[in-house]
């Protein structure tokens, strides 16, 4: 196994040219317009790369297509190592499996959760993905409308991945509660949350190893093997946690932002209803057009990217929303077109590239399918808004809909 790059953050210094030194919060500068996605495209008007802050930490950001993929696919030069931020967060080790780790040890890792994601295993969770989505939906159907987000969206993945994992459903409002806590709340309920989570999710681990064995995704960890060896207890909690914080949460916060689209272009509703087989399509340029997070690298040696200087310990920021929005890449990057065929990463690309793709998207298919062929006309209620927050991740709040039955 190799062994582990440990990196620190260096603050700038003078190798941060002044043209480069832009100093400001992304977040805070991409909320400053209705559209955060518009908001933060404003950077691809300056340098390809800066320096400034997300989430309270400093670095470089890479705005431009090909220099995050770059970054992405060069793990010699360009470490995930607490990618995920966990470790800042606890003040203790802890690691969050596959995600901050490194090829070769990142494979190992990937291979003890990756057989419950392959599109085979996918299509033998689609008759639950389906009787989840009909269920929820039929609470509200003949209602005329819904709180999207609250009554659907964040219950609608929490409930596939509650079941995957073995969890007790009865306690999805909680543990909504907690990954809430960590992605939207303030330093002091991030740290609360995660503390929560992770003795949980410890406790949780106890309970099943004195249970028979059972065939779901936490069994599969408990018994997960590393290039040779047994799982061990950090792997195992970090492994957990990972899917905790992703399955929970990704699904939720990106569907919001798809009927947000959904809802001001009848064109796009009409169209999807009249030729279904177009549904991929769209589902696909959802995920180009709305990415939700920013992944981080850490430098691990002096180096060059698109002729800027990096030093051993640099961070990067990676907000895949704006390599997704770059005209360099995409024609007309800001609109939205299901016919457009041009790979994106809000996914991530190469060792990274998301375990659970294809249940994201098989997730999203099946929602647009379901909604679009009961209802017409879907749109925000008159007098209504949508809330949003890019506090972490970018997420939909609230979305009250209305529609027409079909």
């Amino acid at each position: 196994m190799a062994e582990a790059v440990e990196l620190v953050l260096r603050p700038p210094s003078d190798h941060v040219p002044p043209a480069l030194l832009w100093g400001r919060d992304l977040d805070a500068f991409a909320a400053e317009l209705d559209d955060p996605y518009l908001g933060a495209a404003r950077l691809h008007d300056g340098p390809d790369i800066v320096w400034g802050m997300r989430s309270a930490r400093e670095g470089w950001i890479v705005t431009r297509f090909a220099d995050q993929q770059t970054v992405f696919m060069d793990h010699g030069r360009f470490s995930a190592h607490n990618n995920s931020n966990v470790q800042d967060v606890l003040g203790f080790a802890l690691r969050n499996y596959p995600l901050d780790t490194d090829p070769p040890d990142h494979l190992h890792y990937r291979r003890v959760i990756q057989p419950w994601f392959t599109p085979a295993a996918i299509d033998r969770l689609e008759p639950l993905l389906r009787q989840v989505c009909d269920t929820l939906i039929a609470r509200f159907e003949d209602d005329g409308g819904c709180e999207f987000v609250n009554e659907f969206s964040r219950l609608f993945p929490s409930y596939v991945f509650l079941t995957m994992m073995g969890m007790p459903l009865d306690r999805s409002d909680q543990f909504l509660e907690w990954s809430a806590g960590f992605f939207r709340g303030g330093d002091q309920d991030r740290l609360t949350a995660l503390r929560t989570i992770v003795g949980y999710l410890k406790d949780y681990v106890a309970e099943r190893r004195t249970l028979p064995e059972q065939d779901d995704l936490t069994g599969a960890i408990i018994r997960g093997q590393i290039g040779g060896r047994g799982i061990n207890d950090e792997e195992i909690l970090g492994t957990c946690l990972n899917l905790y914080l992703g399955g929970l949460d990704t699904v939720m916060s990106s569907l919001g932002w798809y009927f947000r689209h959904l809802a001001c272009d009848g064109a796009l509703q009409a169209r999807l209803y009249d030729t279904p087989q177009d549904i991929p399509a769209a589902a696909e340029e959802f995920l180009r057009a709305f990415g939700i997070t920013a992944t981080r690298r850490q430098v691990i040696a002096d180096t060059e990217l698109n002729g800027v200087l990096m030093r051993r310990g640099d961070n990067i920021c990676l907000p895949t929303y704006m390599s997704s929005r770059d005209a360099r890449r995409f024609a007309d990057p800001h609109r939205i077109d299901i016919d457009r065929a041009t790979p994106h990463m809000t996914l991530a690309t190469g060792a990274h590239n998301c375990v659970g793709q294809h249940l994201a998207r098989r997730e999203i298919r099946v929602v647009l399918e379901a909604f679009i062929s009961r209802f017409r006309n879907i749109r925000i209620a008159e007098g209504e808004t949508a809330s949003w927050t890019n506090r972490q991740v970018w997420a939909v709040t609230r979305l009250p809909l209305v529609w027409d039955r079909r």
